[in-house]
């Protein structure tokens, strides 16, 4: 590994920095490997998506296995996503979100809380009554730590990836608990519409991805809204949120790429979001700008491989911060600090707390 691919590796949001100002959007990582934001390539690389392929994440594929959709390629993924895109629809769960978001708003206790970690708990138990139809505390509250305990801290996490590479993460008893849900799931529950091989996998990785962006998203809203003095204005959340997404993406990479002929291209959420070429001020959290031009937003990924629960996410994430500030004063008790790194997904440090007092 060259000096290049280990500040990328183990320092990912300072490197990002230092190189955000290289107008034509890319930097070499190693041989045959490219990070890439320039507007023009991300339009067309997610324009050829279909003829490309995806090798998996080294740090996720462990923890969510090979055969996540994640990293299906092909008439296996095109099947998975066709299963998975119509029963994510946003629409579908509003009632669900709206009465979950509004009784976690009305427990909040009356100290300080942290807002990541709020945000994480609900949004898991949100994804696991989409999965599984049920509330089971027991079995999320399993899930929470087992991925704790690899990505609580980016130091615990690349220890895993490097210091034992190969190996897989999963728990067996949480597997068995997983499965045993899934067993016994019925219609309209997710689970029971998925195909039944690779179920493993395939839970895992919706339960993954299914809240840990959508919770970063989340926290990440209402700390610029509070910052930007926006919080008594539940009438801008849906611009806030664009803007959010933008400065605060919850991931910071889209994927691998890899041509036929090996060459590995790996998109850069974080930076074609900061391009001063595309963005006037774009430090600035401005939820009044005006819509990017193509290729240069894409917080939920971009191509065949975005997000089949981008829709969900939006709704969840707008009705989540809309309970919230209807309902409550929000202040928030720490600044921000440095982002933490959770695999993909980038949340505020779990030091930036809420004190929320009621409304009259």
């Amino acid at each position: 590994m060259n000096r290049t691919e280990l500040r990328f590796a183990w320092r990912l949001i300072p490197f990002l920095d230092s190189v955000e100002g290289f107008e034509d959007g890319l930097v070499r990582l190693r041989d045959r490997r490219w990070l890439v934001w320039h507007p023009d390539v991300m339009t067309a690389l997610f324009r050829n998506d279909r003829v490309l392929r995806h090798p998996p994440s080294r740090t996720l594929s462990p923890l969510l296995g090979n055969r996540s959709v994640l990293w299906l390629d092909g008439a296996e993924h095109t099947a998975y996503r066709r299963a998975l895109v119509p029963m994510l629809r946003g629409e579908r769960y509003r009632a669900l979100i709206e009465e979950m978001a509004g009784r976690a708003v009305a427990e909040l206790p009356a100290g300080p809380t942290s807002l990541p970690a709020w945000t994480r708990r609900l949004t898991l138990r949100i994804i696991g009554r989409v999965v599984f139809g049920v509330d089971d505390d027991e079995l999320l509250t399993a899930f929470s730590r087992w991925l704790d305990r690899r990505l609580g801290s980016r130091v615990r996490t690349l220890a895993h990836r490097w210091l034992t590479p190969g190996a897989t993460r999963s728990d067996p008893r949480l597997d068995a608990m997983l499965l045993e849900r899934v067993q016994s799931a019925e219609f309209p529950a997710l689970a029971a519409c998925l195909p039944r091989e690779d179920l493993r996998d395939q839970v895992v990785s919706l339960l993954f991805a299914g809240h840990e962006t959508t919770a970063s998203a989340t926290a990440w809203t209402v700390y610029w809204m509070h910052e930007a003095g926006l919080a008594d204005r539940p009438d801008l959340v849906g611009a806030a949120i664009t803007e959010s997404l933008r400065l605060s993406p919850p991931a910071t990479l889209a994927g691998n790429r890899m041509s036929a002929d090996g060459m590995v291209l790996t998109p850069s959420i974080y930076l074609a979001h900061r391009r001063a070429a595309t963005y006037e001020n774009p430090h600035v959290f401005d939820p009044f700008r005006a819509p990017p031009p193509a290729g240069a937003f894409f917080p939920f990924g971009g191509g065949v491989r975005h997000c089949p629960g981008r829709d969900l996410a939006l709704l969840e994430i707008r009705l989540i911060v809309t309970a919230l500030l209807r309902h409550k004063h929000v202040e928030l008790v720490h600044p921000a600090g440095t982002p933490q790194l959770r695999g993909a997904a980038m949340a505020p440090p779990p030091s930036l707390a809420m004190v929320t007092t009621c409304r009259r």
